[in-house]
């Protein structure tokens, strides 16, 4: 009985250190380890991890390989845990650290080691109830993986297979580098085009999107419109063997005509030549042909005066009429017939075409002199 009692004050002792203590049990990781407790009030940082492996609690927290705290709880929050670090209290530690999950040896314990990125500055101070996030936290690889790696590379795995494919790529490729390096070239131009060209490809794709929702609104439409040309493509099937008769004629019609076309190949180039110099003689006329043609055209009364010549329902003519001795002499009278015929003066003839009318003895066609 005096043993029992003694226990159950042992116990009773040890309860009320605890709730003095204001500590929970929540296992023996909850109880401090010696040596490895905070001493002293710290402050607590919390850490989300990814993967919190063989993690347990009371493991370490180290900075540059020294021991500044331990691990107070883990928890699970979603698909991630979150750790409660405790920190000794006069330990400086920078605002903008990292952690990560590493492993004492191969087959030793796991701990939290706290660090600053390598490619920051450490900045600020690590407060209490400041968080680490998932984005600055991460682990080293773990002894399974380790092995998994090494087992893979000593059983061969997939390395004979990426043997393979390395021996069919030197096949392929080789002999053929300069082909490979201009189309690395193209396409590098082709992708640098494609981004050149960017705002209006999409402009495109907007378009297009404007397009569809435009033939959305009217699908009853182009429904009424496929409705309604189908007997005409009844009546085309109808004729599809006309059609094709036809196409074939035509055919056969350029075949006749390339042939044509090939065989007076040398005439045309002939006639082309030979027409050279009339299209040159042509265009040196310049203005003077149609400042000609104004005339010819218009005879007796030129296009120029033809508004001042005629007006409305008379003719305004200028006459320069030649009745001198020399005109009558030299160009009336030789041009009267030597034998009237017994013409009288109401038998008046033109004197234009008298010389060269039928029967008179001065036409040369009718034996006159020549």
């Amino acid at each position: 009985m005096a043993k029992i009692s003694r226990v159950l004050g042992l116990v009773s002792s040890c309860a009320g250190l605890i709730a003095t203590a204001g500590c929970t049990f929540d296992g023996v990781n909850s109880i401090p380890l010696p040596g490895n407790a905070v001493a002293g009030s710290g402050y607590t940082v919390t850490v989300e991890l990814a993967d919190a492996q063989n993690l347990v609690g009371n493991s370490p927290v180290k900075a540059n390989n020294v021991t500044v705290g331990n691990i107070q709880r883990i928890e699970n929050d979603g698909w991630h845990a979150k750790l409660t670090l405790a920190i000794v209290d006069d330990v400086v530690l920078p605002g903008n650290i990292g952690a990560k999950l590493s492993q004492t040896s191969v087959l030793g314990s796991q701990y939290i080691e706290l660090s600053v990125p390598p490619t920051e500055k450490p900045t600020g101070r690590l407060a209490h109830g400041a968080v680490i996030p998932l984005a600055r936290t991460g682990q080293y690889a773990s002894v399974e993986e380790v092995l998994s790696a090494l087992s893979l590379v000593l059983n061969g795995a997939g390395l004979q297979q990426v043997r393979t494919i390395t021996g069919e790529l030197d096949d392929a490729v080789g002999g053929r580098e300069e082909s490979i390096h201009s189309l690395i070239g193209n396409l590098n131009r082709f992708v640098g085009g494609l981004d050149a060209q960017r705002d209006d490809i999409t402009r495109a794709i907007d378009s297009m999107d404007r397009l569809g929702a435009e033939l959305a609104q009217q699908s009853t439409v182009i429904d009424r419109g496929i409705t309604s040309i189908q007997p005409a493509l009844d009546v085309l099937r109808g004729q599809e063997g006309k059609l094709t008769q036809m196409l074939a004629a035509v055919g056969q019609f350029g075949d006749k005509a390339t042939g044509i076309l090939h065989d007076s190949k040398i005439d045309l180039q002939a006639n082309l030549a030979n027409l050279a110099p009339t299209l040159q003689q042509l265009a040196a006329a310049g203005n003077d042909l149609p400042e000609a043609l104004k005339i010819a055209l218009t005879i007796p009364f030129p296009v120029t005066t033809a508004d001042r010549g005629i007006r409305g329902d008379y003719l305004n003519l200028f006459l320069t009429l030649d009745i001198s001795p020399q005109t009558i002499a030299n160009k009336v009278i030789p041009s009267i017939p030597h034998n009237f015929g017994g013409l009288t003066a109401r038998q008046a003839v033109d004197p234009l075409i008298a010389p060269a009318a039928p029967g008179n003895p001065a036409n040369p066609d009718n034996g006159g002199p020549r």
